[in-house]
């Protein structure tokens, strides 16, 4: 009996061992996908920006207009929002198996074309993010961008 309990906490600690690498590799992943998604926003990379957003991913933005995946690809790409710069800083993430949460505030700079007038954008704008887990790796499902 002791045997057995002995390989049964041998076994969990090895999973809990296991569980904790695979969330660090994930969290660090997500880290890189939030860090190159504010790149691309600035160099207009539709290909980037294509390749790492869900099918069927969802952004909401401050003004309260909701965007689907074509919609976003539109605004950060053909000029709705012409981004110069965009930093991503103070990053947290949750990863759940497949799903992960997470959080960024973007600093940026630019203009954006906001019901037919060019306004100013520059400012700190809090990212709250979901994330799915592909066979190619993490995409973003959901973007809530709220200002600070």
């Amino acid at each position: 009996m002791k045997k057995f309990l002995l390989v049964l906490f041998v076994a969990f600690s090895l999973s809990e061992v296991h569980t904790a690498f695979a969330n660090a590799g994930d969290e660090d992943q997500l880290k890189s996908l939030v860090d190159s998604f504010a790149i691309a926003i600035v160099k207009k990379d539709k290909a980037w920006i294509v390749s790492n957003l869900s099918e069927t991913c969802k952004m909401y933005e401050p003004s309260g207009n909701t965007l689907d995946r074509a919609g976003i690809v539109y605004t950060f790409t053909e000029g709705i929002y012409d981004i110069s710069k965009s930093a991503a800083l103070n990053k947290a993430f949750k990863v759940d198996g497949m799903a992960a949460g997470g959080s960024a505030d973007f600093d940026v700079e630019g203009v954006g074309n906001i019901n037919g007038n060019r306004v100013d954008i520059a400012g700190s704008y809090r990212f709250n993010l979901k994330f799915t887990k592909s066979d190619k790796g993490w995409l973003i499902s959901e973007i809530i961008i709220n200002e600070r």
